[in-house]
């Protein structure tokens, strides 16, 4: 034979099972993430009497009546990726959000909100207290929003990594905290009497 052809012949053998062991790596790898996220959402799925969908990356279900969802998505930009807590809430009226980010070098978060300065004095929230439902919460980047159009309150916080999902007690305590904020949202989002055509001082002086 050609040592040419039998050179030429080796070169393709070993491309040939190079490709099939990056392959079987890759499948190894995609089955070992999918149960590693199988044994992380199912717990979840179970809080809310709900169903995990592997393939999305969510559990959907209802918690004490309300819809309710945990899912993983990526963030902006491609930037990583998020865990999301939602609770279905609609309440019309304004969105606003409430953040937390860790400053380098610095010992407290930079927390701020969002928003309309009256609507969070009518949500009457104690932000850093809401904040302890996030475990090392001064460490993390999370938010807490409310997104009218969706007619969601959501808890969004950045992931470590694929394997960074709450235990099933946090996600139950970050749903009564949804929960409880979705109760002051509506509280906060009701029309007042100046916005809703009621009585303003200057009729009374009329009269």
């Amino acid at each position: 034979m050609d040592p040419y052809l039998a050179f030429g012949l080796a070169m393709c053998a070993i491309v040939l099972l190079s490709l099939a062991g990056t392959a079987y790596l890759a499948a190894t790898f995609n089955r070992r993430a999918k149960a590693d996220l199988q044994a992380r959402l199912t717990p979840l799925a179970a809080v809310i009497d709900g169903e995990a969908d592997i393939e999305e990356a969510t559990v959907s279900g209802r918690y004490r009546g309300q819809l309710a969802y945990a899912r993983m998505v990526g963030a902006q930009g491609g930037m990583g990726r998020l865990f999301n807590v939602e609770i279905v809430d609609a309440a019309g009226g304004e969105p606003w959000e409430w953040s937390s980010l860790p400053e380098k070098n610095q010992p407290a978060p930079v927390r701020t909100f969002e928003g309309d300065p009256g609507l969070e004095q009518r949500l009457g929230v104690d932000w850093p207290a809401l904040a302890t439902v996030v475990p090392d919460d001064a460490r993390q980047r999370f938010g807490f929003l409310y997104d009218p159009e969706a007619g969601m309150v959501r808890l969004s916080r950045a992931m470590d990594g694929r394997n960074d999902i709450p235990g099933p007690g946090t996600f139950t305590r970050q749903l009564d905290a949804l929960l409880a904020l979705g109760e002051a949202n509506r509280r906060a989002q009701a029309p007042h009497p100046a916005a809703s055509g009621g009585p303003r001082q200057s009729d009374h002086d009329a009269t």
